[in-house]
């Protein structure tokens, strides 16, 4: 959350409040005290604000509050990747993955749980500003780091290349900007983009170069967004380091033979493509078939593999 107000300049940092994740009440937003009060002092002082605000509502333990212990959840029948039967098409780690819809559904129901919890944090947060007449003037961006599979394909975790994994939500309102009604707007867009849109809301340059831009500026879009993940120390079983070019219409994705060292870095391995998917986004949104198995060299041309290839290449350098 921003208040840019008219300096242009985001001062007084938010007091960052760690905690560890074994103890139930600390998945609670509501007991992260310091940011409504934080807030609060915008009574007195003027100056444009930031806030940022993280919980860790929705990961593992997934304990909700006691009152929302038995809540209940909008009931879910499970995507068509969750009963996806034959997945020779996919890489070999994915084909000995076996989660289940009922496994899928039992962690889906504790993380909506504990997000009751957001829902009230944000709750609050919103008539807090609204009862210190900041609500109109105030940029709010709402999203998470990732997404996650509720045993789409066999799997129930992040880390692959599937829109469940991928996609987040994503909301911004800021009133005073015109960003207060309820509208859609299609443009692909990535976590690289949040730092460009608050700079611009701050009317504030950057001085390095970033690989996103303002949201704020409705010409700024994008065809494709690139996404990449590493296997690191945290995988005991190879899940592959990829890279996948998502665009509207059709998504290509490559594995490599690469590993993180202990520094984190991508030292480990020849780099070698192990495996590869393309898939028509429109056509097969929950990406049961990927079309370059099996495929020939004159198929895969006509899919335009190569191009997609050459321009997932440049842009992992870029």
């Amino acid at each position: 959350m921003a208040a840019p107000g008219t300096g242009g300049v985001l001062r007084r940092p938010l007091q960052r409040q760690r905690h560890g994740p074994e103890h139930p009440r600390l998945q609670h937003p509501r007991h992260q005290g310091p940011c409504p009060r934080f807030i609060d002092r915008s009574r007195t002082d003027t100056r444009p604000w930031f806030a940022y605000v993280a919980t860790r509502s929705a990961h593992e333990l997934n304990i909700p509050e006691r009152r929302y212990a038995h809540a209940r959840v909008p009931e879910w029948p499970g995507r068509p990747s969750v009963y996806e039967g034959d997945k020779s098409d996919k890489p070999p780690f994915l084909q000995k993955a076996k989660h289940t819809y009922a496994q899928g559904k039992a962690l889906r129901g504790r993380q909506l749980r504990t997000l009751l919890s957001v829902d009230d944090a944000m709750r609050d947060f919103r008539d807090e500003l609204r009862a210190l007449g900041r609500l109109e003037n105030t940029l709010v961006l709402f999203t998470s780091d990732h997404g996650l599979c509720w045993a789409d394909h066999g799997w129930l975790r992040k880390s692959v290349p599937y829109r469940p994994s991928l996609e987040v939500p994503f909301w911004l309102s800021w009133p005073a900007r015109g960003l207060g009604e309820g509208t859609v707007d299609d443009r692909l867009t990535g976590h690289v983009d949040i730092a460009p849109t608050l700079l611009d809301a701050a009317g504030v340059t950057p001085d390095t170069p970033h690989d996103g831009h303002s949201l704020l500026d409705t010409r700024n879009d994008r065809d494709r967004l690139l996404a990449e993940w590493w296997w690191n120390r945290q995988d005991q079983e190879p899940i592959h380091t990829w890279a996948t070019h998502i665009g509207r219409s059709t998504q290509y994705t490559e594995y490599y033979r690469t590993r993180l060292d202990g520094q984190g870095l991508p030292t480990q391995g020849d780099g070698k493509v192990l495996f590869r998917e393309f898939y028509d986004l429109a056509a097969d949104p929950y990406q049961l078939t990927n079309r370059l198995h099996g495929a020939t060299a004159e198929q895969e041309k006509a899919l335009g593999v190569p191009e997609s290839a050459k321009a997932l290449a440049a842009a992992r350098r870029a």
